[in-house]
């Protein structure tokens, strides 16, 4: 039981990253989007429908003023009566596009689309939440070490203040001195303060942006990464789809340049009462079947294509350099991580140094070979060294996010396992 309640915590932690990643999906922010991906693929849903037959039912009753009558002028005027006053009338129609100049698939392709690239953008921007929380948690690590690192600087002022104190009580020891180390303590003070002020800042943004109140007592590790061909990643991906988008565009500015044909039919009767056999003067039935072609001029077609064209073009541009720049973005992103791993072992240096530094100092102090303003800042430089090692650690942490994320969120999931 003792071993469990050693290594539940450690559990605890270690997850609680993912916790938080997970937590994202669950927040407003995504699943605003979600329901954009939804809206988008029953619009895509509804769009299939025109490229299908489409029927109508249709039952209508009128009640004449007059009799329907034909009148002949004969050397006497003759009324004949040409029907009745009642007409009520069923049909069932259909209607079907047989060809629409490639309008109607260009229409379907292009929702399609349009709901694909709906569905990547909410990808990205789960990618793009994802590295703010990887920020936002590994400066909140750095922020709770130097909180730690304050506090064990501060712990050591109390101390040599305590034996200042001693000594000006003996006269060894100057009154300046324990004023010196006084100030350097109020100082730490504020600087504690500040810092936590910060942690409770970056907490409050990760709750929002996750809905858990992190700790972040501990930095995940990331596996070394794969490096690979961004090209898959969610938002170039969308842009791949925006540019099939425009492409799409161009063929249905081509459509208006081609005669549209369609298939109609009906089944139709009529009567004088619901029996629909007719009024005694014309036929029950009037069904029919026929095919309609309709061409439309518009002198501005032409124009409408070569803008549909250029756009095309322009999205084709801006995709291309896109992905020249994300891959840029990716190679300084592993530059700056070897340069971090530099820095990383220089701040282990520079703190071993200053753990020497700092008790060599209390030393002295103790043995009045130090003032008290040296002391201090052996302290603080002690305190100040820790503070950037674990500001390195978490830089280095994010980094390795960021390089992460730049390949994929997929990429970014599997480094965290």
């Amino acid at each position: 039981m003792r071993i469990l309640a050693i290594f539940v915590p450690i559990l605890l932690l270690a997850s609680e990253f993912t916790q938080l990643l997970q937590g994202v999906e669950k927040r407003d922010l995504l699943k605003a989007k979600a329901f954009e991906v939804r809206a988008l693929q029953e619009v895509y849903k509804a769009t299939k429908a025109k490229d299908l037959p489409s029927v109508e039912v249709r039952l209508s009753a009128i009640k004449l003023k007059e009799t329907p009558t034909m009148y002949l002028h004969m050397p006497q005027s003759l009324a004949l009566p040409m029907g009745k006053r009642t007409r009520i009338e069923a049909a069932v129609g259909l209607s079907y596009p047989i060809f629409s100049g490639f309008a109607i698939s260009s229409l379907i392709t292009k929702s399609r689309l349009k709901a694909l690239r709906a569905s990547l953008a909410k990808r990205d921007l789960k990618r793009r939440v994802y590295l703010q929380v990887a920020n936002l948690y590994a400066s909140l690590y750095a922020a709770r070490q130097n909180i730690k690192a304050l506090q064990k600087g501060l712990e050591a002022l109390r101390l040599a203040y305590k034996k200042a104190k001693g000594l000006y009580e003996q006269e060894l020891l100057p009154l300046s001195e324990v004023y010196n180390i006084e100030a350097k303590m109020y100082e730490i003070k504020a600087q504690v303060a500040n810092a936590k002020a910060k942690k409770r800042q970056l907490t409050n943004i990760l709750h929002y942006l996750s809905g858990i109140d992190a700790k972040a007592l501990t930095l995940p590790s990331i596996k070394k990464l794969q490096t690979q061909e961004i090209v898959q990643r969610a938002d170039i991906v969308a842009l791949q789809k925006e540019l099939a988008i425009a492409k799409s565009d161009i063929t249905l500015a081509k459509s208006a340049f081609y005669p549209k044909i369609s298939l109609q039919a009906s089944l139709k009767r009529f009567g004088d009462s619901l029996a629909l056999n007719g009024d005694g003067y014309r036929n029950a039935d009037e069904s029919y079947m026929g095919v309609g072609l309709k061409y439309s001029f518009d002198i501005g077609n032409r124009d409408k294509l070569e803008a549909a064209k250029y756009a095309y073009l322009a999205k084709k541009s801006f995709l291309n350099d896109y992905v020249q720049k994300a891959r840029m973005e990716l190679q300084n992103s592993l530059i700056q991580l070897q340069a971090l791993q530099m820095r990383l072992k220089w701040a282990t240096k520079r703190l071993r140094a200053a753990n020497a530094y700092m008790k060599l100092m209390q030393g002295r102090f103790t043995n009045q070979l130090a003032s008290a303003d040296e002391l201090s800042r052996a302290i603080a430089k002690r305190a100040e060294a820790k503070a950037t090692q674990e500001a390195i650690k978490a830089e280095l942490f994010a980094m390795r996010c960021q390089a992460a994320l730049q390949i994929g969120v997929k990429s970014f999931l599997k480094a965290l396992r």
